[in-house]
């Protein structure tokens, strides 16, 4: 092709595209006609495609991108649906409730726990793994805590064992603390923030002395 020919082909062409990024740049019925009709039409595709690649450049038509785009969407679901979800073991303590036990009526370790709560006033929930509701409750306590005794007794959502774990935490002073949420034991005295709650499961082997016959 003769350099007039070519200059006057490229020069055509500039034209054309220039008309076009105009057309696409116009507001109104003929922009959404060019973008709705034209732009996926075959013959248009095909020509925009042949101007890009004389410019050296590459051109994507719109069904082009909306195919590539469902073929990623299509990959990320499937291996979505064969990754395995990790669901994090929420547990038996909950931090918004003070205090919580898991016991059974028939147990006198639970009575006295429940006790204990209501002399001092303070708010407690409690679970009887007696109640065939809760009672498969019991196997994952167990596993959870190491404790295969009943009261289990959790103080902000944290096992501390027992009933007498509970009382320990009591005599030493430290209930008031071991009851305080989150951001009230940000706000403690630094004395008071320094207090360490430890977890004593296992020790409610015995039923209490004033409840044992052979001990009367």
């Amino acid at each position: 092709m003769p350099d007039t020919e070519q200059k006057w082909t490229k020069k055509a062409t500039e034209r054309v595209m220039h008309a076009l990024n105009r057309a696409d740049e116009i507001g109104g019925e003929v922009r959404d006609y060019i973008q709705d009709k034209v732009v996926t039409d075959k013959r248009y595709v095909s020509a925009r495609k042949r101007i890009a690649k004389l410019f050296g450049r590459g051109y994507v038509s719109r069904e082009e991108a909306d195919t590539k785009a469902k073929v990623v969407a299509e990959k990320k679901a499937a291996v979505a649906a064969v990754t395995p979800v990790a669901v994090a073991n929420k547990g038996f303590g909950d931090p918004s409730i003070k205090a919580q036990i898991y016991g059974r009526k028939s147990c006198p370790w639970t009575g006295r726990a429940i006790t204990l709560f209501e002399k001092q006033k303070i708010d407690y929930d409690y679970v009887d793994l007696d109640d065939p509701e809760h009672e498969a409750k019991m196997t994952a306590l167990t596993l959870e805590t190491k404790q295969h005794t009943v009261p289990y007794v959790y103080l902000r959502g944290q096992f501390i064992g027992g009933f007498n774990a509970l009382s320990e935490v009591d005599r030493l002073g430290q209930l008031e603390f071991a009851l305080m949420s989150k951001d009230e034991r940000a706000n403690a005295p630094a004395h008071v923030a320094r207090v360490e709650i430890v977890s004593r499961p296992n020790t409610d082997e015995v039923a209490p002395a004033d409840q044992n016959p052979a001990a009367e």
